[in-house]
């Protein structure tokens, strides 16, 4: 089905409901969906099953089926004759009995007859088919043919054209995503419309020539060497009707693939505009085949690069399934100070081993110390030389911290990115190795600032820079807890590469994501391509799925994966502050009150400049940590400190956080009440913030307390109206009677106690009764 064409499917449905006696002629060229668009817009207006679909009108063997093709009749007596030179020489009464009898029975709606299949709408053609729609309005029939091209001059004006055209990048791309297995990448979906010419038949045809990387982007595809079957289908017709003249200009025509998010479809020479690029490469086998000399030095699609140039172009459009060797075994066979650039840069954004620090220089010999520019700058002339020099520490020092895990002075490492930072004409894949370090030494106001200040250099940026863009944005927002935004430039990322989702460090930004935002606990911790991923992407994965197992309220697993986050990633992207308290916050929810064990003592011991927790949020979190670790009992002064003592309101994120940790520590330390109003406000506030996720994790740690012997369900978080209708529900009413008695839809009935089992932490109301007869709020007594 073809999407997209919401003012095509109007016209149609109007045409179909109208009573005006008139023709509609859909014109387009083969593959361009009239078929599927005229049954999607008859559907649409209730005549999917009143509809009669004729196939092969201008055949010796025409036949009429229904729109879900389940029904066939022939219709041979009544095929359209070569020339017609009486309206008598076709018995236009007869095919609609015949085609009324059959449909009679089909059921209610718009009586449509969607003669298929005309091809070129001759003269002979059209005055045929104005004869049958003559006969068919008559017989309360509207008349909608599908036609090629239209040689009928002039038509009748009871004809109305309505011209098909290309389908845009959106609604290729669903027609694609519909019909294939393999997600596209938004690049390939660009090329695919500029080379069909937005035709969907001829797009389906390319794509299914094409492999699972270059369909995902993982490895290069910039046109077609031949013309296939379908597109010389569509354009034969065309094509015989150029002059010798036209066909040769054609042939000759640059044929580039258009670049991504970039030109109309569109070439043009002195003579002609190459709308339809295939026609143009179908003139140029015509004339090759005739000997034409001219044609042999004909510009092609420019993807013949070789050598160090091919490996930049594959590390540009991360088309990393076609790296001949390990990227930095590349570097090695051809030094050169932008490769090298190229290669450090999607080694350190994607998180592949593809370099080994531990042993030996951390460039190959021959790539000069000019590299870091390449890394940093699209071009470095007027950079100074003092912010070049502090480029090249900035890139040895992440380098070092990428294969050792050390970082010997981050307050030079703080300085040389202030430095850095504000510089023009960075590359993205630059800037987001810089919002990361910035991170992880706690100034997510420097890196929020650094996305800032280049947000409007992106015109001319590689697709990995556009990766590269919105993984540094999701970086700071899952730092700063916005987790919908998380998810969002996870989504723009991968559309323009499938691939990215297997990343590491994506698929760990996406699991802390999708927990805080719909409770989702993470189905696996099996990386992708495991073994291929550094010790920094690992630890950061880790933490992110510690951090996810933290909110759903797998207290436990958090434990264990933040344990090993730490030791695998000494300064993860999230600050160390922020993961150490998930890691506290962890073992106090799953172990009994006491010591933190010591393990966790020793991952504590490094010392936390102030600089790490100058930000505000930043600031909240150490609170918590200290107030966690500070064991004051309940009700914990440090914990009221932390609440209310901040100078900057907090975030709604870090406020949560802290009521969920003080709720925890409180119940767990035998101040139920305490806890219990903590979670409480952590409850309205999650759902308020867009973060419910959080319900599951409180329902669970409640639970698991209840289970152990504490208070009783959390019936008091529930509201006067579904207590009313748990109570209802509790003493057998049906939802129709609850409805009635609280004067509101049984769909509102359904909704609000599918909300009160979710707060309740349970399935059904089987489980509501089993809940009120063990445990019952004081409130659910009364009739």
């Amino acid at each position: 089905m073809v999407h997209g064409r919401d003012r095509e499917l109007r016209v149609i449905g109007h045409f179909a409901t109208d009573l005006d006696p008139t023709v509609l002629v859909v014109r387009g060229l083969s593959g361009i969906g009239k078929t599927a668009t005229v049954i999607r817009a008859l559907k649409q207006v209730g005549a999917g099953s009143s509809a009669v679909r004729v196939v092969r009108p201008c055949s010796p063997r025409p036949s009429a089926h229904d729109l879900e093709n389940s029904r066939r009749i022939d219709l041979s007596a009544w095929s359209v004759p070569d020339h017609l030179e009486h309206d008598s020489d076709f018995d236009a009464a007869g095919f609609l009995r015949a085609v009324s009898a059959w449909a009679d029975d089909a059921g209610t709606g718009p009586r449509v007859l969607f003669v298929d299949d005309v091809g070129v709408l001759t003269t002979e053609r059209a005055r045929w088919l104005q004869h049958l729609a003559d006969e068919a309005y008559g017989q309360d029939w509207r008349v909608i043919a599908a036609v090629r091209s239209i040689s009928a001059d002039p038509l009748s004006d009871d004809v109305e054209v309505l011209e098909l055209g290309p389908l845009d990048r959106g609604s290729l791309r669903r027609v694609l995503d519909m019909e294939l297995s393999v997600p596209v990448a938004a690049d390939v979906v660009e090329q695919l419309r500029w080379w069909s010419a937005g035709n969907p038949r001829i797009a389906l045809e390319l794509a299914g020539a094409l492999s699972s990387g270059e369909l995902r982007g993982d490895a290069a595809w910039t046109g077609p060497e031949v013309v296939g079957s379908a597109a010389r289908r569509v354009y034969r017709a065309m094509l015989a009707g150029l002059d010798p003249a036209t066909m040769t200009a054609l042939a000759t025509a640059p044929l580039g693939a258009a670049p991504f998010g970039g030109a109309a479809l569109e070439r043009r020479d002195a003579r002609s505009a190459v709308r339809h690029p295939l026609l143009a490469l179908l003139c140029r086998e015509a004339r090759g085949a005739e000997g034409h000399a001219d044609l042999r030095d004909a510009p092609v699609a420019e993807h013949d690069v070789t050598g160090a140039h091919a490996v930049e172009h594959i590390l540009d459009g991360l088309h990393l399934d076609e790296l001949p060797a390990r990227a930095w075994a590349v570097v090695a066979a051809a030094p050169g100070p932008r490769l090298a650039a190229r290669a450090v840069g999607v080694s350190l954004l994607t998180g592949r081993t593809w370099m080994d620090h531990r042993d030996g220089p951390l460039v190959p010999d021959g790539v000069g110390p000019e590299w870091t520019d390449h890394l940093w700058w699209r071009d470095a002339a007027g950079i100074p030389a003092d912010v070049r020099a502090a480029g090249a520490r900035v890139a040895l020092t992440l380098l070092r911290l990428e294969g050792t895990g050390e970082l010997p002075d981050p307050g030079a490492l703080r300085a040389d990115l202030r430095l850095l930072g504000p510089t023009p004409g960075q590359d993205w894949v630059g800037v987001e190795i810089q919002v990361r370090a910035l991170l992880m030494l706690g100034d997510v106001v420097g890196a929020r600032s650094l996305l800032a200040d280049h947000s409007g250099a992106a015109a001319r940026s590689t697709v990995a820079e556009i990766v590269a863009r919105d993984l540094a944005a999701a970086r700071v927002a899952a730092f700063d807890g916005r987790a919908v935004d998380v998810r969002t430039h996870l989504a723009h990322a991968a559309e323009l590469r499938p691939s990215v989702d297997e990343w590491l460090p994506a698929r760990g930004l996406r699991a802390a994501a999708d927990a805080v935002v719909d409770g989702t606990a993470p189905a696996s911790t099996m990386p992708a391509q495991a073994g291929s991923w550094s010790a920094r992407a690992l630890g950061e994965y880790a933490a992110d799925l510690g951090a996810a197992h933290l909110v759903v309220g797998q207290a436990e697993g958090a434990v264990a994966l933040l344990t090993i986050a730490l030791e695998h990633c000494a300064w993860p992207y999230r600050g160390r502050v922020q993961v150490r308290c998930d890691l506290v916050e962890a073992v106090m929810a799953s172990t009994p009150p006491g010591r933190v064990g010591p393990r966790v003592e020793r991952l504590l011991e490094a010392p936390v400049a102030p600089e790490e927790r100058s930000a505000v949020d930043v600031a909240a979190a150490w609170s918590r940590l200290s107030a966690l670790l500070a064991d004051d009992g309940t009700p914990s002064p440090a914990f009221e400190a932390a609440l209310h003592a901040a100078p900057v309101p907090m975030s709604p994120w870090q406020r949560v956080r802290m009521l969920v940790a003080y709720g925890r520590y409180a119940v767990t330390r035998g101040g139920r009440a305490t806890g219990t109003a903590m979670l409480d406000e952590a409850r309205t506030l999650v759902r308020l913030a867009g973060m419910a996720g959080w319900l599951r994790g409180i329902d669970v740690f409640l639970a698991e307390t209840d289970a152990s012997g504490g208070a009783g369900p959390e019936w008091e978080v529930l509201g006067r109206h579904e207590r009313e209708m748990v109570r209802l529900a509790v003493h057998g009413a049906t939802n129709s009677q609850i409805a009635q008695a609280t004067f509101v839809s049984e769909r509102t009935v359904v909704n609000r106690l599918r909300q009160a089992y979710t707060t309740l932490g349970i399935r059904d109301r089987r489980d509501l009764v089993r809940l009120a007869e063990t445990r019952p709020p004081a409130w659910l007594a009364g009739g």
